[in-house]
């Protein structure tokens, strides 16, 4: 595996190739072939898959590991849209870590070889995936040029999978700008694509409805379009969108000095990002709860919480990735 600092001088080039990259996670299900696939390559799909199902987990690094032999398998057999999705996963596990500079280098990859297999599938998750790094270094405006991209191929190709997320993505970048009614319409847009099989997609966009009504100070639409987020993401098992509903929940009650509702968000939330190894997101919901505290006396110690961060510069894994 490449180091991560021999990552940055490339990264460095790359925005000067494309300006700033988008990124979405692939979920390695490619078209199935009429006849069984050779074993070579049902190896190299299977990694695929088993990478993504560690990464829905939050277990960042075993997906990692497994998309990289997914990578290296895929060559053996020359499988070129199997090296573009392996690509475009490396770049999402690498974004999710915050090597971007790793990540632009995975996306230029996935790029240039889904120029020669033309995949309508990963064309416009790449595209996505590139407006989420320009999203996360902070380029807004670029960011929404590739989810546009992504919109308009997704819906060129036939593709309906990749919509709700790409609409999603948009809706959230608009309402930062301050253009609610364009975000809404991207967000009711989403809300009436969403299909049976796209369950923590449907709790993701209900989590943008809500902090859309939070802006517009619409405190009782906020809460309902997150009990529902919260709901869909239980129903998806998805932790890591549960957690992220029971952390606005908790945001929430506060604004409206509903202490002790918001201690006990707050007390879920904490702890499923600490199982899942979310370090940062323990520290943030750490610093909610101390202020809930100081505000209110709820809870009535933080001992307990204590013991779920990491020390400065101590990496952790949670026992569920292991």
């Amino acid at each position: 595996m490449t180091g991560r600092t021999g990552y940055r001088a490339a990264g460095r080039w790359l925005a000067a190739w494309i300006g700033c990259l988008y990124i979405v996670i692939s979920a390695g299900c490619a078209v199935r072939p009429e006849r069984p696939a050779p074993p070579r390559l049902m190896e190299a799909r299977r990694l695929a898959t088993e990478g993504s199902g560690w990464y829905r987990k939050g277990c960042v690094k075993r997906a990692e590991q497994y998309f990289y032999q997914a990578l290296e398998a895929s060559r053996l057999v020359d499988d070129v849209e199997g090296m573009v999705r392996a690509h475009n996963n490396l770049a999402v596990v690498a974004m999710a870590q915050g090597y971007y500079d790793e990540a632009s280098v995975h996306l230029k990859r996935a790029w240039e070889l889904n120029d020669r297999a033309k995949s309508t599938e990963e064309g416009p998750l790449i595209l996505g995936n590139l407006g989420s790094l320009a999203y996360k270094v902070g380029r807004y405006q670029d960011a929404e040029g590739f989810w546009r991209q992504a919109l308009a191929a997704a819906e060129g190709g036939g593709r309906q999978s990749g919509l709700v997320l790409h609409l999603n993505n948009l809706g959230m970048v608009m309402r930062q700008q301050g253009r609610l009614p364009e975000a809404e319409t991207m967000l009711r847009r989403a809300l009436s694509l969403t299909g049976e099989n796209e369950e923590g997609s449907t709790g993701n966009t209900h989590f943008q409805l809500a902090l859309l009504a939070e802006t517009r100070d619409d405190p009782s639409t906020a809460e309902r379009h997150l009990s529902m987020a919260l709901a869909l993401d239980r129903g998806a098992e998805n932790p890591r969108g549960i957690a992220q509903d029971l952390e606005q929940l908790g945001i929430l009650h506060q604004r409206q000095q509903s202490w002790d509702r918001a201690a006990g968000e707050l007390d879920r939330a904490i702890r499923i990002y600490a199982a899942l190894g979310s370090i940062e997101k323990v520290e943030a919901v750490f610093r909610l709860l101390d202020a809930n505290r100081e505000a209110s006396g709820m809870p009535a110690s933080l001992d307990p919480y204590r013991g779920l961060l990491v020390p400065p510069g101590e990496e952790w894994e949670s026992p569920l990735c292991q």
